[in-house]
């Protein structure tokens, strides 16, 4: 979801767009500067965890990045030649 998610993001707004999010569960804010700032982060976070192992985060993110690709190419079509 995040590779996906910065794909779309930075396609319709270019990458390097800085942004805050904050949340109100763990009353903390992030700030980044770009999209790929904050998949670095997640990607970090997910190991960190103990979750995933980064080359599991890469590769799932590139994956992500594919789908989205696919879906914005597929949007993109003249539907009404369906």
């Amino acid at each position: 979801m995040s590779g996906a998610a910065k794909r779309v993001l930075e396609t319709a707004f270019g990458d390097n767009v800085a942004f805050t999010v904050s949340s109100e569960v763990t009353n903390n804010t992030r700030s980044f500067v770009s999209f790929s700032d904050a998949l670095e982060e997640i990607h970090n976070a997910r190991v960190f965890a103990g979750i995933h192992f980064r080359t599991a985060c890469r590769l799932g993110s590139d994956l992500g990045m594919k789908v989205a690709d696919w879906v914005m190419g597929q949007s993109m079509q003249d539907r009404g030649n369906h």
